[in-house]
C-alpha cells in the first residue's frame, strides 16, 4: 500500500504541469522578457522580438520533452515573477525531467540553446 501511495505521488509530481506546448511558449517568452530586462534594461516589451525568436527557435529545434524542460526551468529561474503558482515546483520538475531525458535529448539541450541564441541575437534590445 505504501508503494502505491509513493507511486501515485510520483505520478502527480510529474504531471502537475499540463503538457501544453502553447502554454510553454507563453512561459518561455514571459520569462525571457523578465530576464532580459534584468540583463539589458528597458521594459519587457523592448525584448519581445528577441524573446519571440528565442522561443520559436528553441521550440523548433528541441524535442517535446526538452522544450518542456526549458519552459519549466524558465519559470523556476524567475522565481516570484513566474506565471506558474509554484516556481520552485517548476524548477524542481524541470530538473527531475531533465535527468530522466534520454541521452539523445540531454545532448541536444546545449546546442539547441546556442543555436537559438545565435539566430536571435540580432533582435536583442540594445538600449536607448
Amino acid at each position: 500500500m505504501l508503494v502505491a501511495l509513493i507511486a501515485s505521488l510520483a505520478g502527480f509530481a510529474a504531471t502537475e504541469f499540463a503538457d501544453d506546448p502553447d502554454q510553454y511558449s507563453v512561459w518561455m517568452q514571459q520569462s525571457c522578457r523578465i530576464q532580459q530586462v534584468g540583463r539589458s534594461g528597458g521594459v519587457p516589451e523592448d525584448h519581445t522580438a528577441f524573446c519571440t525568436c528565442l522561443d520559436r527557435e528553441i521550440r523548433a529545434g528541441a524535442s517535446g520533452p526538452v522544450y518542456r524542460v526549458f519552459a519549466l526551468g524558465s519559470q523556476g529561474a524567475i522565481q516570484d515573477q513566474a506565471m506558474v503558482d509554484d516556481w520552485a515546483a517548476a524548477r524542481d520538475t524541470a530538473a527531475t525531467e531533465a535527468a530522466m531525458l534520454s541521452p539523445d535529448d540531454q545532448a541536444q539541450i546545449q546546442p539547441v540553446l546556442q543555436s537559438a541564441l545565435a539566430a536571435c541575437l540580432p533582435q536583442s534590445y540594445q538600449g536607448e
